[in-house]
């Protein structure tokens, strides 16, 4: 399996178990519980992205660019994050005040 599908799928399996399972029972429909356990969920995948990958030197590509693990990881978790979270939004009636 290549680096970046590893991190891929490490993202997308946090995103799956955050929305999916964790949020619903503990933050329901509050934006500031859902962001809070997200900056949590953000934090664990990068620091199982940096032990993986931590001054490996392995240059990851996202769509034209070569980055480090660190922006590959992020971006693709926001990438994925996005619509994922504007449809638990849209099922849970997010409040956002």
């Amino acid at each position: 399996m290549t680096p970046e599908l590893t991190l891929i799928i490490l993202a997308a399996i946090m995103i799956v178990l955050g929305y999916g399972f964790i949020y619903p029972r503990f933050a329901g429909n509050d934006f500031k519980k859902v962001s809070i356990q997200d900056l949590f969920a953000t934090a664990i995948t990068l620091t199982i992205a940096g032990s993986l990958y931590y001054n490996s030197h392995i240059a990851f590509n996202w769509l034209w660019f070569e980055m480090n693990w660190f922006w590959f990881t992020f971006l693709t978790y926001l990438v994925i994050e996005v619509p994922v979270c504007l449809l638990y939004a849209k099922k849970h009636n997010m409040k956002f005040s």
